[in-house]
């Protein structure tokens, strides 16, 4: 096929039609006499025997990774770490290998990578299915882990997809089994036609302390999967459908809970992870700065106006400006505005809505004697080193109303002041005032949130209530400065929505009861934190040396497994929610007898298709639809409800369509299609020095690569349109 469209082309293109073909991986060789030995001197004060050792992990890495002898050069480095590791590289004038292995020849990761020369690369639209078929990479795959894993460990893949690309590619991730067990341990195996082009497993660099417990319980598995079922908790409350409204759900809120299998005890690993670990650092100072990049961020782009807008410029006629927006911000006394004073006051408006926000950032001194909570010796400190104690506040507002939209707060210091304490109840107080003040009938029917994971930390965030039950997507948060009183924090996530029926809920027993029936307890390999600040052993000392505070070892659990897909529990019927299907691919239920079907299925494996389950594939092809399949052709995670202008910008870049050309909701024909995805392509240059009128030059160019365009200006239809794609994919 290829070579038919060099005889078309001819001389008009001097394209590289084909990416560079990468070189066979070859069969298993035995390894060279003297390895490496020869290329490796130790250095001055490095142990005499490394070069010794370096000889034999080459020696056994060429082995393992099927290396041939025509690299030019190589290299290994020895990392002296936690976990001692070397990384070794060979390559030539167009291959670079790398691999990193632990000193007994485990390989940790391995990239493998060709250059194809500067005049062949195209970054156009390029995408290519694997050179090989799914079932022969397969095969390789299984290969390449009997090489990969050995002793105790074996691989479990867990999904395989396509990864579309210039040379195309199948992705393997999995995990890593250890006497037959599942473990923590996952890795990332990738094969073209030139084989291994990289491996990657969680554990490199670090990987977990001590011995390989057996994989022999003293804990039967039902015991375990009483003590797990016992420790499941669910709540309930209203989640969104997804379409404007919101139904009742038990959703659950954990703890992440593992019995040893060893002694039986149930534990919480959450808690003990933050035993181990401590809590995240929470403070004023790096929540005000980065709340501050956005909100500045946001202010410039506001002051820019396109031409849309301005031609709409009637919309500020209602505005307030500068000085009223200031006047009104200032009686809201709990932001605390005396002693600041107006940088920068910025608008935008909304396009569609011809709503206007302002964007107004405040700057005030911190002095000595308005700390607001913060250390005085460091504010000494500080001051004495001619620091800046400026302090940031942004405020965005709706510039017709006044409303209050957000506000956020960045301080020079980051150091509380231990003494300065504000309780819980004020801060409610203070908080509840001003929402009163400025959400008025919004807090009228919220509540502070009592659902776990809310409310731990200084923030306080109202939630929507509704018939007795909190619904989260619906919220007002407050953060009150400690020390004094003001609000440094406001934010409100609010639409409307209409809630489902909240009668004749199923028990919370029953719901639970739903839940853990629908997960398997799995015996397996859990990473288990250590404080090793409370312990002596030997084996601790060089992690104690570098810094450490707890590390990880395995140990053998029970859990549940499955509460990723199991999403939750329908509170009306005590129906158990679960994902519909994995990521990254699309499964439909509609292709049976439909002859394009090979083909949907091929782009559906990549990634490429529609959601809801049904392709739909007498559908007419809207122009929308059209560059969604294309982009994510080209690699790009495009949600099913992007916004039009989204795609826009994103064709435009590509080169999909023009702005002129741009009808998302008008059905597209056969030759649009075909203009549409060669016209970005490598062929696009050919096709339009083909052009001789009403699209010829593109339809020479989709005949060579197989497309039927016997109804050029007939309206195309879903499943078409994948077939047009799969063959111009399979180049």
């Amino acid at each position: 096929m290829k070579r038919m469209i060099s005889l078309l082309t001819a001389a008009l293109l001097m394209l590289s039609l084909a990416a560079p073909a990468l070189a066979d991986v070859p069969e298993e060789e035995p390894v060279p006499e003297a390895a490496m030995a020869a290329e490796t001197v130790p250095e001055e004060g490095q142990d005499a025997g490394m070069d010794a050792e370096l000889a034999e992990l080459a020696s056994l890495v060429k082995q393992t990774l099927q290396i041939d002898d025509d690299y030019t050069q190589f290299t290994g480095d020895y990392y002296d770490g936690t976990v001692p590791y070397w990384s070794l590289y060979w390559s030539d004038d167009v291959r670079h290998l790398g691999a990193e292995v632990l000193p007994d020849g485990t390989v940790l990761n391995v990239y493998f990578d060709q250059d194809s020369g500067s005049q062949n690369k195209f970054s156009g639209f390029d995408p290519v299915f694997p050179a090989v078929s799914r079932e022969e990479a397969e095969a390789q795959a299984q290969d390449w882990f009997d090489r990969l894993f050995t002793g105790p460990e074996t691989a479990r893949v867990d999904d395989t997809r396509t990864v579309l690309g210039e040379d195309g590619c199948y992705r393997f991730d999995g995990t890593v089994e250890k006497n037959g067990l599942p473990s923590p341990v996952v890795f990332t195996l990738c094969l073209s036609d030139a084989g291994l082009t990289s491996f990657y497993r969680s554990d490199s660099y670090g990987g977990y302390v001590g011995e390989l417990p057996g994989a022999e319980p003293e804990t039967d598995e039902d015991a375990a999967g009483a003590s797990l079922a016992g420790a499941v908790e669910l709540e309930l409350r209203w989640v969104s459908d997804g379409d404007g409204g919101a139904v009742l759900r038990y959703m659950p809120v954990g703890p992440y809970t593992v019995v040893d299998a060893q002694s039986g005890e149930a534990v919480d690993m959450d808690a003990l992870y933050e035993a181990v670990n401590g809590a995240a650092s929470r403070n004023g100072m790096y929540a005000g700065v980065s709340m501050k990049m956005a909100e500045e961020a946001a202010a410039d782009g506001g002051a820019a106006l396109t031409e849309v807008e301005l031609s709409s410029i009637s919309n500020y006629g209602d505005a307030m400006d500068q000085d009223a927006l200031d006047e009104a911000l200032r009686e809201i006394t709990a932001l605390g505005l005396d002693g600041f004073s107006i940088q920068k006051c910025s608008y935008s408006m909304d396009g569609e809505t011809g709503d206007v926000t302002a964007s107004i950032r405040y700057t005030g001194e911190m002095t000595e004697e308005q700390l607001y909570g913060f250390s005085a010796d460091q504010f000494q400190q500080l001051s004495d080193e001619g620091a800046d104690m400026t302090i940031y506040k942004y405020v965005t507002v709706d510039a017709k109303t006044g409303a209050l939209q957000s506000v956020s707060t960045g301080y020079p210091l980051w150091e509380r002041d231990g003494t300065v304490t504000m309780t819980r109840a004020v801060r409610s107080r203070a908080a509840e005032n001003f929402l009163g003040q400025v959400a008025p009938e919004r807090a009228e029917t919220a509540e502070l949130c009592t659902l776990k994971g809310y409310n731990e930390g200084d923030t306080l965030t109202y939630a929507q209530v509704h018939q007795g039950y909190f619904y989260p997507d619906n919220f007002l948060s407050v953060t009150v400065n400690p020390g004094a009183g003001t609000v440094d924090e406001f934010y409100c996530d609010w639409e409307d929505v209409t809630f489902g029926p909240a009668e004749d809920v199923v028990p919370a027993m029953d719901a639970a009861a739903a839940y853990t029936d629908a997960l398997d307890v799995t015996l397996g390999y859990v990473a288990w934190p250590v404080d090793i600040t409370r312990e002596d052993d030997a084996i601790y000392a060089r992690y104690l040396e570098q810094g450490y505070t707890y590390v990880e070892e395995l140990r053998l659990g029970y859990y549940y497994d499955g509460t990723d897909e199991t999403t939750g529990v329908d509170a009306l019927t005590g129906e158990v929610l679960r994902q519909e299907q994995s990521a990254g691919e699309y499964v439909y239920d509609d292709l049976d007898g439909v002859a394009q079907a090979p083909a949907i299925e091929a782009l559906a494996q990549a990634g490429v298709g529609f959601a809801g389950g049904s392709f739909l594939p007498e559908a007419e092809l809207t122009q929308r639809e059209a560059v969604m399949l294309l982009l994510q052709a080209d690699g790009r995670s495009v949600r099913p409800d992007a916004e039009d202008d989204t795609l826009l910008e994103q064709a435009l870049w590509r080169g999909f369509v023009t702005e002129e050309d741009w009808a998302p909701d008008e059905a597209v024909t056969c030759m649009g299609f075909i203009r549409m995805m060669l016209g970005a392509s490598r062929f696009g240059d050919g096709a339009r020095l083909l052009e001789l009128g009403d699209g010829e030059g593109y339809n020479v160019m989709a005949l060579a690569l197989g497309m039927d365009t016997s109804d050029p200006d007939g309206t195309v239809t879903r499943a078409d349109a994948a077939e047009l794609l799969y063959r111009f994919m399979s180049r």
